[in-house]
């Protein structure tokens, strides 16, 4: 299973589309295993997951201790850059007056646009939990955020760098409207994993895992 989040994952032409759905395809053909792809919206997959109704793989997940609970996890397949602000041009003033991303969480005037289910890595996760920035949620997909922040109704978004062209062109908005601002304490770039039902064998696992270190093998 997948969601719509290009680049990593899209439906185009009714096919599993995005550079984590291509890796994917090779790591489970390395291992011998001929997966279907479904688009589903992330906050199914993760209900299906702990339903644990029938063996379930879903694509390019965060690993933290709550979802480690109810699924079991794949080595890293890939690792994004660090997150970034996404925000209005215009709106720059508000975080310019911060020094960095825990005081812009602290700031009560801004609003954090996020989907609901999402993570954004065991650390920053805990920082939103610690310092509960207004935040505006939704369940459906993430190029409907950049809406929210162009109509005034969200301040600004985390997003890794990799995915905002094409988020934006998605969302039909220009991208000169926004920036994308760093602050020196946002951590490096999350890894990715394969996350599974746990009715999924661990010997399946050990499969994918050893495709993943041979087609992919750390640097």
């Amino acid at each position: 299973m997948y969601f719509n989040r290009p680049p990593y994952y899209d439906t185009i032409d009714n096919q599993a589309q995005g550079f984590l759905v291509e890796m994917t395809r090779q790591i489970f053909d390395t291992a011998g295993i001929r997966p279907v792809f479904t688009e589903i919206p992330p906050s199914r997959i993760i209900s299906y997951i702990k339903s644990q109704e029938k063996p379930i793989c879903s694509i390019g997940w965060f690993k933290n201790k709550e979802r480690e609970s109810f699924a079991k996890f794949s080595i890293p397949i890939y690792e994004d850059k660090p997150l970034v602000i996404l925000t209005l041009k215009l709106k720059k003033p508000l975080f310019d007056r911060h020094q960095t991303i825990k005081d812009v969480f602290s700031d009560r005037t801004l609003t954090l646009a996020k989907v609901d289910s999402f993570s954004y890595g065991v650390i920053m996760d805990e920082w939103i939990t610690t310092y509960a920035p207004p935040v505006h949620g939704i369940q459906s997909m993430q190029s409907l955020l950049p809406k929210l922040i162009f109509n005034n109704r969200a301040s600004y978004m985390l997003v890794a760098p990799e995915e905002i062209s094409v988020m934006l062109k998605e969302a039909e908005l220009d991208e000169n409207h926004f920036i994308a601002l760093d602050k020196p304490d946002i951590p490096p770039g999350n890894k990715r994993y394969l996350i599974f039902s746990k009715d999924v064998d661990d010997g399946i696992i050990d499969k994918i895992n050893q495709s993943i270190q041979t087609l992919f093998p750390k640097k």
